[in-house]
C-alpha cells in the first residue's frame, strides 16, 4: 500500500522528469515539422534547413524521415 508520503515523493520525483519528457517530445515534434516544411513548401537543402533550425544535418536527416 503507497501512504501518502510515499506518494508524494514519487510525485516530487517523477513529476520533473514527465515535464521534461514532455518538452523534449514537443521539441522534436516542433522540429520535424519545421523540417517538412522547409523541405517540401521552400525547397531547403538538407544542410539550409539544419542552419535554420540550429541542428546537425544528421538530425535533419533524421527528422525528415520520420515525417514521412
Amino acid at each position: 500500500m503507497i501512504t501518502t508520503s510515499t506518494a508524494a515523493i514519487i510525485a516530487l520525483v517523477l513529476l520533473p522528469l514527465i515535464v521534461i519528457l514532455w518538452a523534449t517530445e514537443s521539441s522534436q515534434q516542433r522540429q520535424t515539422r519545421q523540417a517538412r516544411r522547409l523541405s517540401r513548401h521552400y525547397g531547403l537543402s538538407q544542410r539550409q534547413i539544419a542552419q535554420q533550425l540550429g541542428i546537425s544535418q544528421s538530425t535533419v536527416s533524421r527528422r525528415i524521415a520520420h515525417a514521412f
